[in-house]
Parts: structure tokens; sequence; C-alpha cells
């Protein structure tokens, strides 16, 4: 097609010229947008795409009307990628019912959950603070540092007896202390100390 021709009737306004570059953007455009965009929306793009072929050619700015179809190209990439620049962007802003119901992260990484761990932990300092040094050992030795009773015997030189013993008072001495027990915390879950 003499594509300089039709460039010179679209800028002195006549119609024919219009409809041949539509004719000329559909058969360009079209193989392109079917690969790229939803195909109910190929007819919206080829009137963008037309539109701003006509204006740009109406405006003067295209300045080689032989170039006419490389423009057309040009312009038709580059609706595309707006175009898939636009889904990506309402893809981030939709979220599905699905995964705005589920929870985002672990129920134990929830602030209220830390804030809980950390209020028993804090109270079981304190508790510990509380007791005497060889029974405070005997506690973090078995529980915390998950020591056998034989190797905390050994190196504490305490029998096996002792060590029973002095664990179930000391246990025993931590329920006491225990600020649930005294009435400062009100929590449904028992102190743990394990």
């Amino acid at each position: 097609m003499p594509w300089a021709n039709i460039v010179e009737e679209i800028r002195s306004g006549r119609e024919e010229a219009s409809e041949l570059l539509y004719t000329a953007v559909l058969d360009c455009a079209r193989p392109h947008l079917f690969q790229s965009v939803d195909p109910q929306a190929v007819e919206d793009h080829i009137q963008e795409i037309l539109l701003i072929v006509l204006s740009a050619v109406r405006r003067g700015d295209l300045r080689d009307p032989l170039c006419l179809m490389g423009f057309v190209r040009t312009v038709t990439r580059r609706q595309i990628a707006v175009h898939i620049r636009r889904t990506i962007a309402n893809r981030r802003r939709l979220i599905s019912v699905e995964s705005a119901a589920a929870p985002m992260a672990p129920a134990e990484q929830s602030p209220d959950v830390r804030l809980a761990a950390r209020e028993r932990i804090s109270a079981v300092h304190t508790v510990l603070g509380h007791l005497r040094a060889r029974d405070r050992e005997i506690l973090v030795r078995f529980y915390f540092e998950e020591q056998d009773p034989p190797t905390i015997c050994r190196e504490m030189g305490l029998t096996a007896t002792q060590f029973r013993l002095y664990k179930s008072r000391a246990l025993a001495k931590c329920v006491e202390l225990s600020p649930r027990r005294r009435g400062a915390v009100q929590s449904t879950k028992p102190l743990r100390i394990a």
C-alpha cells in the first residue's frame, strides 16, 4: 500500500484513508493482541491503537510516512506492555476470598502469641529467681537444658533420691510462687516450666 499517500489523505481529513488505516492496523495488530490480551478485549485495543496512530498522523508526529506500519507495530507493542502492567497491578490489588481467610503467618508467629510467650517466660524467670540456687539449677538443667538425671546427679553430687526430692519440692515452690496462683495474671493457660 502507498503509506505516504494514506498519511497525506489522513492529514487532509479524508475518511476513506482512515478506513484503510483501520484495515491495516487490524491486520498488523490483531495477531499480536490475540497472543497477549484477553480475546474479548482485542477489539478495544485495536480501537485504542487506531486512535493513537490517527492522532499522531494528524498532529504530524509521524516524520516518515513510509514508516507508518513500523509505527503501528511500536504502538501495538506499547499497548500490550501497558495492558500487561495493568493486569499485574490488578492482580496484586485483588485478593481472593480464600487467601484473605487464610492466615498469612503461622499462628505461633502472631503478635498475641509472641506476647503471651514473653509474658510466660518473664513469669518463669521471676519464679525461678525466688528459688534456692540448687533448686533453680536442677530445674534449669532438667527442663530447659534437657540434661538427663544421672548427669545432673553426677555433676551436682546428688543421689537419685535427692534429685527427685529437690526437683519435686522446687516444682511445688514454683506452683506456689506462680503469678496465676497469686492472682496476678488471669490466664487460662497454666504456667509451664517444661
